[in-house]
């Protein structure tokens, strides 16, 4: 009986730490650079700093 529950313990453990590095690397396997929303010419960042 006991020797059921610790691998129930175990196996949920595992489970749940496999699925938490799951989830903190789904962002791996991006391409690309990220990209600011809106059109090229109305994106203010970057600029130099300080404001010439």
């Amino acid at each position: 009986m006991r020797s059921i529950r610790t691998t129930l313990i175990k196996l949920s453990l595992l489970a749940l730490v496999g699925g938490s590095m799951l989830f903190g690397l789904n962002a791996c396997g991006q391409y690309d650079d990220p990209q600011p929303p809106g059109p090229a010419n109305k994106v203010t960042y970057p600029q130099p700093y300080p404001p010439e």
